[in-house]
């Protein structure tokens, strides 16, 4: 495996360490939501970290098509790069709405946000070179589903819930295209990041008091596509 995100898998190994030792009852105390809770999930989906899309509060409103056009590898990074883009704006947003959450809640989201933004990055520099257009909008139809979800979500248990959908659907995406790939960057970058994806799902999973790792394999049961 390429080592080109090796500092974000000890990242999430070192969130996961610290988080080990508290008991469920502090693990769900974190997602204890409160008044601003709602504004949080109204929020839920929109920019990027510095540099990237600017915050609509809509996990649907950028501006470059993420999916569709080309073929093969190149609508594989076009679909890669949409939920990226969505995964960025959910937890960006998330992180700019008017909530005083706890430390460990905001500092896991900037992380996973940070590793998002970084995968969109690379997947748009792949297809920059391959003469395509940067992806800056989410993926469709999934953006919307998740707005849909979102505004039925009335605490801070809810976002993570929903943090925790889309870390699955990237993983499993991811998972169900690896087979497909035929450009040695393109299946480099995929292989690299699903395990990643996994992980942000393993904290989530724990967070919410939940086994970290529900199931023994991966599959690609929830993947999706433009």
């Amino acid at each position: 495996m390429s080592d080109r995100f090796d500092e974000q898998v000890e990242e999430n190994a070192s969130f996961a360490e610290r988080l080990a030792p508290s008991p469920l009852s502090r693990r769900k105390m974190l997602l204890g939501g409160g008044a601003g809770a709602l504004a949080l999930v109204a929020a839920a989906c929109g920019t990027s970290e510095q540099g990237g899309p600017s915050s609509t509060g809509d996990p649907t409103s950028t501006t470059a098509a993420g999916g569709g056009g080309g073929g093969g590898d190149v609508a594989t990074a076009q679909t890669a790069a949409g939920l990226e883009v969505l995964a960025v704006n959910t937890y960006n947003a998330a992180l700019e709405a008017p909530l005083d959450y706890p430390e460990a809640v905001a500092q896991f989201a900037t992380t996973a946000r940070d590793h998002h933004q970084a995968h969109l990055d690379a997947w748009n520099e792949l297809l920059t070179s391959l003469g395509e257009q940067a992806v800056t909008e989410p993926l469709q139809p999934v953006a919307g589903e998740v707005m849909t979800q979102f505004q039925s979500v009335t605490d801070v248990a809810g976002v993570a819930k929903l943090a925790l959908m889309l870390e699955q659907v990237a993983a499993s995406t991811y998972f169900a295209v690896i087979p497909t790939i035929q450009n040695d960057q393109a299946l480099e970058l995929a292989t690299t990041i699903q395990p990643i994806d996994m992980q942000h799902a393993a904290i989530l999973n724990y967070v919410m008091g939940q086994y970290p790792v529900p199931e023994a394999f991966a599959d690609a049961e929830q993947s999706v596509t433009a």
